[in-house]
């Protein structure tokens, strides 16, 4: 039969299954049927037989027990359980004479009940016998009685126990049959089915053995092969679809290649065209793209694409920035090149594709050196203008203090009121003054920095001495939340309590009738500091600004109450530690300043 369609094929393969595995099951059904016949005679025919001869010989046992506890004179109790014993006996007896199906069970069953009934019989009189008679009688009449019932009744057991086994070895002996005419059955279905299959998978697979022998060749890009396939079936389509498809893809290389090397032109025209040197980077930290001027920075002059960044650049600082740059606090890179000093900041970004999987990594840097160099116009300027002003306003201050202590003369009340009011000008334009001037030698690094072994807890309560008699005037509660009794970092002493009290005195102002809380805990290689607040929080918008130089918070009611620096300052000595400083706040509900030091033993070239 010429079957000219693969559906036609799978179906004449299902139907001769179907015809198989119905013979077989029907095989089956009859064996087991069989089989289950066989076994209920094992277990329907003499079960209740056997277990009424087991109550039977409980029942008379009892009566039996009953009898010695009649001779040791508990009357009621003994005759209670002997006639209960009777009834239980009678009833197990009946059932077995409604089961008799062995030839001599009926004969069997004649005996144990005559038997019984002279055993009862006996009872009467055992029963209205004085105690003395009552001996002779229990080993005369009733104790032969009962063991010749039970022997009986033993006899009864076996012989249906005989019954069942006899039964067993029938039933193993149709199980063996129907296992050897099973397995002929099961192994001549077996031999055609493989025989079978095998001639309709053949037909089937040879087909499209050649249409993935085709699928391999396109997805090796090759597509000058074409299939053939002799087939008038569904596979035989799918070939000649194949085919036509070769053909559109062979048009649609030529297209696309012309297109990807536009696109790369464009692509490389773009990056090496940017005045700012980029580096494109794998999963690997491998190169794979670099523009003119990055080549030019760090003088590369051969194929470097492939090769691991640190292979070719030597600049540790900005591969540490593309492994972990939300680790990196600074992004400034310093890189000096012909006796010139520049200044690059470094941003990077890493690709992903739609389903979230990393590519790459593209990491550019910007040229600074004109910024930082107007930077630090700027920064010596306001140290030259600061300069300048600290000595008049030394003058000025001691002359007003001397004028409002009345070293002059006298003053009048109106006086005294413009005075103390030019004498708190000059005081805050003092601070300002000592403030710029100190982040001035912070950031131009003329600071110097004394670090040491020193106990976190120590110079945190040093620094809240001074500030126990304000926080009471306000009715505030500071408190120091211990988490270790000591907790040793690697720092300046005097810099750091400097920011610990920026950070408190900050609180204390903005701090309403609450609670300040200061903490110190080890985590991991560092010391964490914070100073908690319950004050009206800080604007979003101003939070990312905070640490910037005359930056007040937008909540800032009293606008003499600092001049901007304190934080930025603060920023500078932390960043000056190797640490990080930062704020979380909701505005209505407090603040929560924290910054983190290195940790003695882990402070950077320290091998502790």
């Amino acid at each position: 039969m010429n079957f000219k369609t693969l559906k036609a094929k799978i179906l004449l393969g299902f139907a001769v299954m179907i015809i198989i595995i119905t013979g077989v099951v029907g095989w089956s059904i009859y064996n087991f049927e069989t089989l289950s016949n066989a076994i209920n005679d094992i277990l329907v025919e003499n079960y209740r037989s056997i277990k009424a001869s087991d109550s039977m010989v409980e029942s008379i046992e009892r009566q039996d027990s009953s009898l010695l506890l009649l001779l040791r004179s508990n009357e009621k109790k003994g005759r209670e359980i002997f006639r209960i014993n009777e009834k239980e006996f009678y009833s197990w007896l009946a059932r077995a004479e409604d089961n008799i199906t062995i030839a001599g069970e009926g004969e069997i069953l004649n005996k144990i009940n005559t038997k019984y009934f002279k055993f009862i019989s006996n009872f009467d009189e055992f029963h209205n016998s004085k105690e003395e008679k009552r001996w002779e009688i229990y080993n005369e009449n009733l104790l032969p009685y009962f063991n010749e019932i039970k022997n009986d009744i033993r006899e009864l057991r076996e012989l249906n126990r005989q019954a069942m086994v006899d039964a067993q070895k029938n039933a193993n002996s149709r199980a063996n049959q129907a296992i050897i005419y099973t397995l002929v059955l099961a192994s001549t279905v077996i031999i055609f089915s493989l025989i079978f299959v095998f001639y309709l998978t053949k037909q089937i697979l040879k087909p499209i053995k050649e249409l993935e022998k085709g699928i391999k060749e396109v997805a090796d890009r090759n597509f000058q092969q074409h299939v053939e396939v002799a087939s008038e079936d569904e596979i035989g389509s799918l070939a000649n679809e194949f085919n036509e498809m070769i053909s559109k893809l062979k048009e649609y290389e030529k297209i696309n290649i012309k297109k990807l090397l536009m696109e790369k032109e464009k692509s490389e025209a773009v990056v090496n065209n940017l005045n700012n040197p980029l580096i494109v980077t794998d999963h690997d930290h491998k190169i794979v793209l670099i523009n003119e001027v990055a080549k030019k920075l760090f003088s590369l002059n051969k194929d470097i694409i492939n090769t691991h960044f640190l292979e070719v650049i030597q600049a540790e600082e900005i591969f540490e920035y593309i492994k972990n740059p939300e680790e990196k606090e600074k992004n400034i890179f310093n890189f000096t090149k012909d006796g010139k000093e520049k200044h690059y900041r470094i941003s990077t970004n890493k690709v992903v594709d739609e389903d979230e999987e990393y590519q790459f990594t593209v990491t550019l840097l910007e040229d600074i050196t004109n910024l930082k160099e107007i930077d630090n116009m700027k920064s010596e300027f306001v140290s030259t203008v600061s300069h300048e002003f600290r000595t008049p306003l030394t003058s000025m201050n001691m002359g007003l203090s001397m004028v409002i202590n009345e070293d002059t003369g006298k003053l009048n009340e109106e006086q005294r009121e413009l005075l103390e009011a030019a004498y708190e000008d000059v005081e805050r334009l003092t601070g300002l003054v000592n403030d710029l001037l100190d982040l001035s030698k912070i950031e131009s690094g003329r600071i110097e920095m004394e670090f040491d072994k020193v106990n976190i807890n120590e110079i945190v309560e040093k620094t809240l001495d001074p500030f126990y008699k304000q926080a009471k005037e306000k009715e505030i509660a500071l408190n120091f939340n211990k988490q270790e009794n000591n907790i040793f970092a690697w720092a300046d002493p005097t810099k750091v309590s400097w920011v610990i009290s920026n950070l408190i005195g900050n609180a204390l102002r903005y701090a309403d009738n609450g609670e300040i809380e200061i903490k110190a805990e080890v985590k991991g290689r560092r010391v964490l500091v914070s100073v908690t607040d319950d004050g009206p929080g800080i604007p979003k918008e101003y939070q990312s600004k905070i640490f910037d130089k005359f930056v007040r918070a937008g909540n800032d009611k009293n606008e003499k109450s600092g001049t901007g620096l304190g934080l930025a300052i603060s920023k500078e000595i932390i960043t000056a530690h190797n640490g990080r400083i930062w704020v979380e706040s909701e505005e209505g509900n407090g603040s929560t300043f924290s910054f983190y030091i290195p940790r003695f033993g882990y402070q950077e070239g320290n091998n502790e």
